[in-house]
């Protein structure tokens, strides 16, 4: 048994209005602070630098993206040695800078790297021009391997950071189930919706005949609304403190996506906010989201135009709507719920110290 308080620093990419770095690590901190753990969290960016890099409608200026990030990043490193275990949260920088996995491998004592995304492919915002030449592509596999605990969002990262010689333990992605509910009432008229952020909008034309569905409203929270394949689209701003009554006007919630390796990479947030809520889910059957959803039972699959069309012509049955919208919230509470997954982190870094 410890003598003294466990300190733990999580070092984030973005600031915690980025859904990565809360579902990830700031809606464990409550648990783990009341357990009894000392948090630290640094994110690269401040919430009104990630705004400006990256708001609605923003283009990425990779200059002053890294201009911002990179000295504080080597701030935070510095302090590293100061904590029992260092928490990486997908990368030290957006972009793979030679020898800053190694800077911090050498100042942490202990170091458990947490992945959601496909960054061992490709970095979040590369290094332009001719300092391409010098980025370290190899970086996020090389921080697999010296990482004392590798935390995988979904069974291919698992694989990938095990191939590249870490130690990886599945951890999914989880939603709090006493905040994300099924609404007290269901919505009157009949609405497809999809929420997310402005970069991943264009995995909506993998749906694109929804479109030319009759009967029925398309709402887009958070899209980006130049970039959405139906002009007819209702979209709306996203905010943290509406994202759940949102949810619940959805009659089925979406979530098309592109079949490359990228998306392989990829959680299946979405799906589980809609059926954490009681909606039921349509799909693209691919990567996470064939752990989550058994077709027909919790949720439905949609691969081709035709067969979008016929599992939204399904779920115009109310009595189905509600059949499936109650089996998928029996599925995130029963095995992706914040409840059970914040004792386990506790258990998984109490282990690495």
């Amino acid at each position: 048994m410890r003598d003294k308080k466990l300190r733990v620093l999580f070092l984030t990419l973005y600031p915690e209005r980025a859904a990565s770095s809360r579902y990830r690590v700031a809606q464990f901190l409550p648990y783990l602070r009341a357990s009894g753990v000392d948090c630290t969290v640094m994110a690269a960016l401040t919430d009104a630098e990630y705004e400006r890099f990256t708001g609605s409608g923003r283009k990425v200026r990779p200059f002053w993206y890294h201009a911002a990030e990179t000295p504080r990043r080597l701030c935070q490193l510095a302090g590293t040695g100061d904590y029992d275990v260092v928490v990486l949260q997908k990368a030290c920088l957006s972009a793979y800078v030679p020898g800053i996995g190694r800077v911090l491998r050498n100042r942490a004592r202990r170091l458990v790297y947490d992945i959601d995304d496909a960054v061992h492919l490709a970095p979040p915002h590369p290094l332009r021009g001719i300092w391409r030449l010098i980025e370290d592509r190899g970086q996020v596999r090389s921080i697999m391997a010296m990482s004392d605990r590798v935390l995988a969002g979904n069974a291919w990262l698992r694989d990938e950071a095990n191939a590249a010689g870490g130690r990886a333990t599945l951890f999914p992605t989880v939603v709090d189930t006493d905040r994300f509910v099924p609404a007290a009432e269901r919505p009157d008229s009949f609405c497809f919706g999809w929420i997310g952020g402005p970069s991943t909008t264009p995995h909506l034309d993998a749906a694109r005949t929804l479109g030319e569905f009759k009967g029925a409203t398309l709402r887009l929270v958070g899209a980006d609304a130049a970039r959405s394949p139906w002009p007819q689209a209702e979209v709306r701003a996203w905010s943290l403190d509406r994202e759940v009554e949102e949810i619940q006007q959805f009659s089925v919630g979406i979530m098309p996506l592109p079949k490359d390796t990228w998306t392989r990479g990829k959680c299946a947030l979405k799906a589980l906010q809609y059926m954490a809520c009681g909606v039921p889910c349509i799909a693209t059957p691919y990567g996470a989201i064939l752990d989550i959803i058994e077709d027909g039972a919790n949720g439905l699959f949609a691969d081709t135009p035709d067969q979008w069309m016929a599992a939204a012509e399904r779920l115009r049955d109310p009595v189905l709507r509600k059949r499936i919208g109650d089996a998928g919230r029996a599925t995130v509470e029963s095995r992706f719920a914040l409840r059970d997954a914040a004792p386990c982190l506790r258990t998984i870094l109490e282990e690495v110290a």
